[in-house]
């Protein structure tokens, strides 16, 4: 796994615990330890075990969970977590304008538990009778929405330019 992969898992521990109400220093200490990863001169893979424990930010909890992650490719604590969070909580992280704590506010105050509800929820105007959400926030949530099912589908040229020339060059092994 790449730096980045491992401090993708970090972040959204960090989020997915702040949505839970759960300990907010843990999750914290996660969304701190994402960041530092991310910000390492070399890959977590190159690294033994004396340099991985003594980098910054990186202490013997989350270096056996960065241990585990490299080994199994998943992270059990959030494993759990993700079980414990319904589908449409976590496709609200990638809305734009709110975050855990207002999604939090969604879920367990309004009872939304998906896109679509949000997106009803904003039309009828029931978001701006909870604190922390104004008519600009409600048409800003609402506006993100739609931006992001009118991209759903749709991806970065470099997030799929290596993978289109790998699959470029297995056509052109197997028909040329």
């Amino acid at each position: 796994m790449t730096n980045y992969e491992i401090a993708d898992h970090f972040s959204l521990l960090s989020k997915l615990m702040d949505i839970h109400g759960e300990n907010s220093f843990k999750s914290k200490s996660y969304s701190i330890t994402a960041f530092n990863i991310e910000k390492l001169p070399k890959e977590i893979s190159e690294m033994d075990d004396a340099e991985l424990f003594s980098m910054k930010g990186i202490g013997e909890a989350t270096g056996q969970k960065i241990k585990e992650l490299q080994a199994t490719g998943k992270l059990s604590a959030l494993e759990k977590i993700i079980a414990a969070t319904p589908p449409g909580i976590i496709e609200m992280l990638g809305i734009k304008g709110i975050g855990p704590k207002k999604i939090a506010v969604i879920w367990k105050e309004m009872g939304i538990e998906s896109l679509g509800e949000l997106e009803y929820a904003c039309n009828e105007n029931r978001l701006v009778a909870y604190k922390g959400f104004g008519a600009k926030t409600q048409e800003s949530i609402l506006q993100s929405i739609r931006y992001y099912k009118q991209n759903q589908g749709f991806h970065l040229w470099g997030e799929v330019d290596v993978l289109a020339n790998a699959l470029l060059q297995q056509l052109q092994n197997a028909f040329f």
